[in-house]
């Protein structure tokens, strides 16, 4: 009977994979197929080969400049939110912390609060305040969204620590500073860059609070999909830039795995 289910067990599982596979990257398979297909409408069948989406997308200023507005505010929302994220983990994996509880409540929030009325609270914020929307703004309740992402990574990473290797550095001479660059710093570096990658990606494709705060003429590369997905002659400049997007993080996927692997061969080399 215990290996009958079992058996049961491992065919489920690896069903399930094999669904969840289908689902997450046949989508992305189709996509990058109709960006190359001759045809205004992504339908079957296909009608010929072309490049020519590409160029288009390329050559479409509006949405080139949405696309560079998001990396660049991306990028600075990783920076940000992992910095922060580092700091407050840092905090509550002290063995005494004041209010620990409800610190940690306030810092996971943005986890249960929908992204529209996180949106729509900062619209009403600033104009209270008497100020516009701005890419600073939307900078800002991303740095909010992100940082709860980043503990969840990097606090469980800090708590696998032995605390007598900080010990042993403050023993031997070091500050507090010095032991954390020298010691704490390259063991959760993994979780650092994790913590990034998840905030960069959080802020790229982010649109619920975007289309609040936005401001005219400004458009990130999501609310730019969201405002011209229905405009005929835009669907295929935005099927195509999504294919260059997809062989973007593809490449970074592939780049991160070499790199783990060639730090993974001298970490044995140095054993």
């Amino acid at each position: 009977m215990t290996a009958t289910a079992g058996r049961l067990a491992k065919t489920l599982l690896g069903s399930y994979f094999v669904v969840m596979v289908l689902l997450l990257y046949l989508p992305l398979v189709v996509l990058v197929i109709f960006s190359f297909n001759d045809n205004n409408s992504p339908v079957l069948p296909l009608k010929g080969f072309t490049t020519h989406w590409y160029h288009d997308a390329l050559a479409n200023t509006l949405l080139v400049d949405s696309l560079k507005r998001s990396v660049v505010l991306a990028a600075c929302n990783g920076v940000l939110a992992t910095l922060l994220a580092v700091m407050a983990a840092l905090a509550l994996s002290a063995p005494r912390l004041f209010g620990r509880g409800a610190v940690i409540a306030l810092i996971m929030l943005p986890l249960v609060v929908p992204y529209v009325v996180l949106g729509i609270g900062m619209l009403i914020l600033l104009h209270e305040a008497g100020f516009n929307t701005s890419l600073k703004a939307l900078l800002v309740m991303h740095v909010l969204i992100s940082i709860p992402y980043g503990v969840l990574v990097i606090l469980p990473r800090l708590n696998t620590l032995d605390p007598s290797i900080g010990e042993a550095a403050r023993d031997l001479g070091a500050g507090a500073v010095t032991s954390f660059y020298r010691v704490t710093l390259p063991l959760i570096a993994p979780a650092i860059m994790s913590a990034f990658l998840i905030a960069f990606t959080i802020s790229f494709d982010e649109v619920a609070i975007a289309n609040f705060l936005v401001p005219p003429g400004a458009n990130t590369f999501p609310t730019y999909l969201y405002n011209n997905a229905r405009t005929p002659y835009l669907r295929p400049q935005t099927v195509a830039i999504a294919g260059l997007i997809i062989a973007a993080s593809l490449l970074i996927v592939v780049m991160g795995e070499v790199g783990r692997r060639a730090a993974e061969r001298k970490l044995e080399g140095q054993t």
